[in-house]
């Protein structure tokens, strides 16, 4: 397994733990696919979802920080609207990678923010001018980590 993969299924677990809880659900690992990255079955009802993950990185000096190859050096500022306007494009390059997917289950997006300075009120400030652009997922969830202890247990639901 690469570190691309293992990266994934750590996010997906997180997602998991949190989607089944909120939901009251029995999402597990059916199979791992390519687009999109997973197909998850509910363990109770026998429906289907898949599950495309994307990690929220400003570029990729911070992916190499937060992944913890370089952990001497520390990122320059970013800004609430970049931080958003990154979000956005995200959306925008999944939302065209969607069209090309082959499955016959609802598909959701998961997006994994390692940000340690914003969350998701940043999207959700007027002032910044977050939308989500139209695409065929059946929702998005957007998975961060609570401040201080960087725990993965913020899971909210933008789409």
């Amino acid at each position: 397994m690469d570190e691309k993969e293992l990266i994934e299924r750590k996010a997906l677990a997180f997602f998991l733990r949190l989607y089944n809880r909120k939901l009251r659900t029995k999402y597990r690992l059916f199979k791992k696919r390519e687009s999109p990255d997973f197909e998850v079955k509910d363990a109770v009802s026998g429906n289907f979802l898949g599950v495309e993950v994307s990690h929220i990185f400003h570029d990729k000096k911070e992916a190499m920080m937060m992944l913890g190859r370089d952990p001497r050096n520390i990122h320059g500022i970013i800004s609430a609207k970049d931080h958003v306007e990154i979000v956005m494009r995200i959306l925008k390059q999944k939302a065209l990678k969607m069209k090309r997917y082959d499955c016959d289950a609802p598909i959701i997006l998961v997006l994994r923010d390692f940000s340690k300075v914003f969350s998701v009120r940043s999207l959700f400030d007027v002032r910044l001018g977050f939308k989500v652009p139209s695409s065929g997922y059946k929702e998005i969830w957007y998975l961060s980590r609570s401040r201080p202890i960087d725990k993965w247990d913020r899971l909210v639901r933008i789409k």
